[in-house]
């Protein structure tokens, strides 16, 4: 997996590319623990290819923090495979997804 930052003004994208899986979870954690001065949150998942639980649950931990702090959250780029894995879940309920 490879993780990269790139800050816009309020705005933070953080691109992933590869899998997000149990044992690159933690590495994700690590990476997006602090969001500097970042309010907004944009994931890229145009390079992920495959997303377990556990790459679930950090991304929802995200979310929630993101959100806790009054900021917006949205996952952009997610192909067929990684969005079935969001909608069979009901996350793609919780925040925006977009395939674009």
């Amino acid at each position: 997996m490879t993780i990269t930052k790139k800050l816009d003004g309020d705005t933070l994208t953080i691109a992933v590319d590869g899998w997000l899986d149990t044992m690159t979870a933690p590495e994700f954690h690590k990476e997006v623990e602090d969001l500097g001065a970042a309010k907004n949150v944009v994931l890229d998942f145009k390079g992920l290819e495959y997303i377990s639980s556990a790459g679930l649950r950090e991304t929802v931990a995200l979310f929630r923090v993101v959100n806790a702090n009054g900021g917006a959250f949205s996952v952009r780029n997610v192909d067929r495979k990684v969005m079935d894995v969001f909608t069979l879940t009901g996350f793609d309920k919780k925040f925006e997804i977009r395939a674009d």
